[in-house]
């Protein structure tokens, strides 16, 4: 418990105040659950990837649904959410451990992944791939336990029901398919019973029924995009030594991630301590191979392409820790591990302070919430609490997602009333904000210095704000350039 306590303050240490990425993805998301709210009970998912064919399940937009509507709209009571669920694996990790090879080796790995960098990132980021942190491992913890005690009833139905709740989160996980079938050739477990096969079936089934659903409405499409793999379902084509790269760096980003470079040398050496370990310890075989597996399973996606997105490797973080917590606890004598532990806890920590949201995401500096908050703050304050009109130049264009949202859980609970709407009409559900009505005497302009918006179309806002206003201020935020117009009219 205390070692989970650890990790749930490394966690929210970690995104406190306010210190989340929030786009595009997650602000859709967050509308999509006010859809369910209102009655609009959601089954269809977004999109993966560049195929318009392919769907994530609907999962993720029911998980964020108790914390949202607590918090009233509030993101960050989604992340803590988010960071709770994350931390809840430091127990599956342990377990995972404790049950293939010792207690010691449960022991480091449950530390290890309470202050890993790479999982505290994903604790903080609210996309769909993050909670599969939680499900990947549970998936594998009770396969391990099925291989080793199939008459237990319920081991292979909760294997098939974290697996469909994986691939709900993310589709990509559809490679523990074969992985399941691999392991099942390998170890050769005892034939399920009907009354086993009935529940498992039904587990498969109930996690995955909204995207079976999906499937029956689009022709199966998705399932033909998949069956045809190619480069569409990866995102892009197939680069090994990309993969191979980014790969050995999750070895760095979980242990040493102010040294990022030396993740190779920690990868190789912990396969190689693995694979000299099958030869010598005959009892352990069966863990090793099962470990192995584990580890090298995300390769299973350059069948379907690999692209270069960082959280494409999310399934293999918690592998990497089993490994190494494995490798530390062959260690001797006892003062090199608590050595390379207490090493190893200092550059995670050093990693995490005086962070902007997750950097492991490459995000825009306008996508961290603090940010947002203290423009929609700034335009309030600066009008005298007055009514205002407002526009915005983000990304993507012309859809004013972000703005739409904040302004309505925050600016106007915060200060009562809502600004007025300049720019081009907006479809539902974006459509929060009232028209502006000309009466308004300050005019905001909101626009995102990230380079990927070309110069021509914030010109184009500004050119249209100063037809009606002139220019009385400009405030600069991290990332997000506020314009404050008197109007003339």
């Amino acid at each position: 418990m205390g070692i989970f306590l650890l990790g749930l303050v490394f966690r929210i240490f970690s995104v406190w105040p306010n210190n989340t990425i929030v786009g595009f993805d997650q602000v859709r998301d967050f509308f999509s659950v006010q859809k369910i709210l209102q009655g609009d009970w959601l089954i269809i998912g977004p999109t993966a990837g560049n195929n318009p064919s392919l769907h994530h399940g609907i999962a993720y937009i029911y998980y964020l649904l108790l914390p949202l509507f607590l918090g009233h709209g509030n993101p960050m009571w989604a992340v803590y959410w988010n960071c709770l669920f994350n931390a809840f694996s430091i127990f599956t990790i342990y377990l995972l451990g404790k049950e293939m090879f010792s207690k010691k080796t449960g022991l480091i790995s449950a530390f290890l992944f309470a202050i890993a960098y790479q999982l505290i990132q994903y604790s903080g980021w609210l996309s769909n791939p993050t909670v599969t942190v939680t499900t990947v491992p549970l998936f594998f913890l009770f396969l391990w336990r099925y291989i080793k005690n199939t008459k237990h009833e319920l081991y292979l139905p909760l294997v098939l029901f974290f697996l469909g709740l994986s691939i709900q989160f993310e589709l990509f996980f559809l490679y523990l398919i074969p992985i399941l079938i691999l392991i099942w050739v390998i170890s050769r477990p005892k034939w399920p019973t009907v009354k086993t096969l009935f529940l498992s079936t039904s587990a498969l089934l109930i996690s995955l029924s909204t995207m079976v659903l999906t499937e029956i409405k689009f022709g199966f499409a998705g399932v033909k995009s998949v069956l045809r793999a190619g480069q569409m379902v990866g995102g892009g084509k197939t680069d090994y030594l990309s993969f191979i790269n980014r790969y050995f760096e999750t070895f760095s980003h979980n242990l040493t991630p102010t040294l990022p470079h030396i993740g190779i040398s920690i990868g190789i050496i912990t396969f190689v301590i693995i694979l000299i370990s099958f030869v010598q310890q005959k009892r352990q075989r069966r863990a090793l191979v099962f470990l192995l597996i584990y580890l090298l399973s995300p390769a299973l996606m350059l069948l379907l392409g690999y692209h270069y997105s960082p959280w494409f490797l999310v399934g293999l973080s918690p592998a990497t820790i089993l490994a190494v917590s494995f490798v530390i606890g062959k260690i001797k004598p006892k003062i090199i591990p608590v050595i390379a532990l207490a090493l190893v806890f200092y550059f995670n920590f050093k990693a995490l302070q005086n962070q902007s949201g997750q950097p492991f995401f490459e995000p825009d500096r306008s996508a961290i919430l603090s940010t947002q908050l203290k423009a929609i703050d700034y335009t309030y304050q600066a009008s005298g609490k007055n009514s205002f009109a407002m526009n915005s130049v983000t990304n993507p264009l012309y859809i004013n997602a972000i703005w739409a949202y904040h302004y309505k859980w925050y600016g106007g609970k915060k200060y009562g009333f809502l600004p007025g709407w300049l720019g081009g009409n907006q479809l539902y559900p974006y459509n929060t904000l009232p028209d502006a009505t000309g009466q308004e005497k300050f005019i905001y302009l909101i626009t995102d210095q990230t380079p990927r918006i070309p110069p021509i179309y914030k010109n184009e806002v500004i050119n249209s704000a100063q037809k009606i206003g002139r220019l009385v201020e400009e405030n600069n935020f991290e990332g997000l350039t506020v314009l404050k117009y008197q109007a003339t009219q």
